[in-house]
C-alpha cells in the first residue's frame, strides 16, 4: 500500500517564521509536502477550498488581503465550514489566540521556532490530525458495521 504524503500549507506574512531551513529539516523526516504563502487573496482562498490541503498552518494577523477578511480568523473559519482540513492557527501575540479554540482544530502558540523544535512541534500536530482522522473513519465504520449487522440478523 502506497502512503500518499501529507500535504501542508503554511500561510504567514513574516518571512522568518517558517523559513525554508525549517521547512527543509522538517520534510527530509517525513513523508511532507510543504507550500509556503505569505499572503492569502481570493484566488488562493478558492484554491484551498477546491483542493484542500490535509494541514493548514494559519498566521492570524497580515495574511489575507482586505477583500477575503478582515484576520487569518476569517480564514480559518471559512476553511473549516468548506473542507475537512486540519487548521492551525497560530500569532506572534500569544494574547490573540486566547479563547479562540472555535477557530482551528490546533493552536500554535510559539513561532520562534528551531527547526528541530519546529519538526517537533510539527510531529504534535500531525499526530493530533491523524488521531482525529482516524476516529472519523472509526465512527464510520462502526455506523456502518451495524447497520449491516442489523440485516444479517434479521
Amino acid at each position: 500500500m502506497k502512503l500518499s504524503p501529507i500535504n501542508i500549507c503554511i500561510i504567514d506574512d513574516v518571512k522568518a517564521y517558517f523559513n525554508e531551513q525549517m521547512l527543509t529539516v522538517a520534510a527530509s523526516k517525513g513523508n511532507i509536502n510543504f507550500e509556503r504563502y505569505y499572503k492569502c487573496d481570493a484566488t488562493l482562498l478558492k484554491n484551498l477550498v477546491s483542493n484542500p490541503r490535509d494541514i493548514l498552518i494559519l498566521d492570524i494577523k497580515g495574511t489575507p488581503t482586505p477583500d477575503i477578511g478582515k484576520d487569518g480568523f476569517d480564514i480559518a473559519k471559512h476553511i473549516s465550514t468548506n473542507t475537512s482540513t486540519f487548521v492551525v492557527i497560530t500569532s506572534a501575540h500569544k494574547y490573540q489566540l486566547k479563547n479562540r479554540e472555535n477557530y482551528g482544530d490546533y493552536i500554535l502558540t510559539e513561532r520562534l521556532l528551531t527547526p528541530i523544535d519546529f519538526t517537533y512541534e510539527l510531529n504534535l500536530i500531525i499526530e493530533t490530525y491523524l488521531k482525529k482522522k482516524v476516529k472519523l473513519y472509526s465512527k464510520v465504520v462502526y455506523k456502518l458495521g451495524k447497520y449491516l449487522l442489523k440485516f444479517g440478523l434479521d
